[in-house]
């Protein structure tokens, strides 16, 4: 029973790591946008 609980808890860590990763590559990606957007702005 214990090891179940043990691997249950693993698996979240595993995927609150993924999702973690996955906002940063959202901000990185919302951040390259807006400055391309800026520099669309700004260049016309």
């Amino acid at each position: 029973m214990a090891t179940g609980l043990i691997a249950l808890l693993d698996d979240i860590a595993a995927i609150a790591k993924l999702a973690a990763a996955s906002v940063d590559d959202i901000a990185a990606q919302v951040a390259k946008a807006s400055a391309k957007a800026a520099g669309v702005v700004i260049g016309s």
